[in-house]
């Protein structure tokens, strides 16, 4: 009989789910997805067995948190008949240990010695006849009643289990990641409407990252960009800039020594120091018309911004944009002729809805 394969949960920011559920079908060899969901405004998920090394799932560059997948219950009743059902599982279910195994793996003392200390987070999408706080605590009983162990339920830290409440799916969720999965270690700066690095990698994965890439972020902030490029595998020549000569040093001082070769100036992206057809691939964080910009402005820069895109990009070379502004990149993607879009993402960040264009250089 074939050894069953674990399941697993990477988390995202919303609409980000695709992107991840592409990246580990892309990198993970043996990756099997299973399925996204999304939990309203605050997450999305991709559902996935693998079976190679459990080490590998935190070098995934899209995705913000992992999570061994414990229970799943299909269509759980919306009467409060559904905390008994989840007292039942957390006492029951017999892949908590397993799950453990795989969480020392990468964690070993997560949890503490003596006593397993742990705590349940909850979340819920949907009307049910109870909360969510009542189907955290029905886990909690469970999981403490449990013999395998001597359970300690804990405020915080401690080994987290996850449980998503959807209106016909219910997930329980071992942790596997920590904070630094999603914060990333080299960000020592910051800079206002800065991309959280998840969502950077995920604008460098959309570029179909190659070996010969000669890659470029326009309107670079704080690097984030770059450095995810970086990440994803070799290149031939990193090109950043920004107009803000903050922006340009903060970029330099989370790149540091690393990154080798990459070039970051400061300069105007309607006018780059780059000769025509130069570019193999690019991606940007245009500003929203909010914290950055205006909405004026970017009526203004958009068009002006992608006639030198047309210039500097290859035949064929990718363009990923993320903008919250839809409207003034529309009206500009119509008048630039060698710009072709091909798909958008529709997206949250930093709490407020945006969409990620995938675009090319054609003719």
């Amino acid at each position: 009989m074939r050894k069953q394969r674990p399941l697993f949960l990477a988390q995202t920011q919303p609409g980000f789910e695709a992107i991840a559920a592409n990246e580990i079908a892309g990198t993970l060899e043996g990756a099997r997805i299973r399925g996204t969901r999304t939990v309203a405004d605050k997450n999305g998920m991709v559902l996935f067995e693998y079976a190679g090394d459990v080490h590998e799932l935190l070098t995934l560059r899209t995705t913000e948190d992992v999570f061994v997948v414990v229970a799943t219950l299909d269509r759980p009743p919306p009467t409060r008949a559904a905390l008994a059902l989840l007292e039942s599982t957390g006492l029951r279910t017999t892949t908590v240990e397993p799950a453990l195994t795989l969480l020392r793996q990468v964690a070993p003392g997560r949890g503490g010695k003596g006593k397993l200390r742990f705590r349940v987070i909850a979340r819920q999408v949907g009307t049910t006849a109870y909360r969510r706080v009542d189907a955290q605590h029905a886990l909690e009983r469970g999981l403490a009643q449990r013999g395998d162990h001597r359970w300690q339920g804990v405020e915080d830290g401690g080994i987290e289990f996850w449980l998503t409440l959807l209106p016909d799916e219910a997930i329980i969720a071992l942790r596997l990641s920590d904070e630094r999965m999603r914060q990333r270690e080299y960000k020592l700066t910051h800079l206002p409407a800065s991309l959280r690095p998840s969502a950077a990698a995920a604008l460098a994965w959309l570029t179909r990252p190659a070996d010969t890439d000669t890659f470029l972020d326009p309107m670079c902030g704080a690097g984030t960009i770059l450095i995810e490029r970086a990440q994803l595998g070799r290149y031939r020549q990193l090109l950043g800039g920004d107009a803000r000569a903050e922006a340009v040093e903060t970029a330099l001082a989370n790149i540091g020594p690393r990154y080798k070769p990459i070039t970051v100036r400061q300069w105007d992206a309607r006018d780059l120091p780059l000769d025509a057809g130069s570019v193999s691939a690019a991606a940007v964080n245009l500003p929203f018309g909010k914290q950055l910009g205006t909405a004026e402005g970017n009526r203004q820069l958009y068009p002006a911004f992608l006639r030198e895109m047309e210039r500097v990009l290859k035949p064929g070379a990718p363009l990923v944009a993320l903008t919250a502004d839809r409207r003034s990149l529309e009206e500009s993607l119509r008048r630039a002729s060698k710009l072709a879009r091909h798909r958008v993402y529709p997206v949250m960040v930093l709490g407020q809805a945006a969409s990620i264009y995938v675009i090319e250089r054609v003719g």
